[in-house]
Formats: C-alpha cells, sequence, structure tokens
C-alpha cells in the first residue's frame, strides 16, 4: 500500500516510522550504528517494513521488540534477526 509508512527524522541517524494509516497510530525507531542499524519494533506487519527501512539505511538490520504485541511484532517475518527478552516469549 502506497504510503503506508510515515519517516520523521530526529537526527541524522535516527528516524520514526510511523504507521498512521491504523487507528493504532503505531510507531518504530531506526537508529543507525557504524557497522549495523537498529530498528525497534516492527509496527503492524501490514506493510512490509523491511522494504522501507531499506530506503533509510544500507546497513544490517537488527530488530528488537520493546514487548510481545501484536502492534509491535507484525512485521517480524521481514527480519533474520530479530530479538525479544526472553520473559516475553512465555
Amino acid at each position: 500500500m502506497k504510503d503506508w509508512f510515515s519517516i520523521d527524522r530526529i537526527d541524522t541517524d535516527t528516524c520514526i516510522i510511523s504507521e498512521y494509516r491504523h487507528w493504532e497510530e503505531t510507531h518504530c525507531y531506526l537508529i543507525n550504528g557504524t557497522a549495523s542499524s537498529l530498528l525497534i519494533d516492527t509496527g503492524l506487519g501490514i506493510c512490509n517494513i523491511h522494504a522501507e527501512v531499506m530506503k533509510l539505511t544500507n546497513k544490517p538490520i537488527i530488530a528488537v521488540a520493546t514487548h510481545i504485541h501484536w502492534d509491535h511484532i507484525g512485521g517480524h517475518r521481514y527480519f533474520p534477526d530479530f530479538y525479544a527478552h526472553k520473559d516475553e516469549l512465555h
């Protein structure tokens, strides 16, 4: 779906990736480091967040969930490196 994600830059290395077109209005954060990029939460999974993130970085991406709720892990399937705290997996 075109224009599903909205991008706001906090600074040169940090972006907010938002999904305002859904009532949940989720927000994910991309932090670009020197060797890799960290994606905090992967959103709803309605559209491909990986494709959107690849427009913002050419580095390997590590995806981390703040917690395991549907609006935070919907796009995890697009990332081979996806992490969450072990207590969230129960």
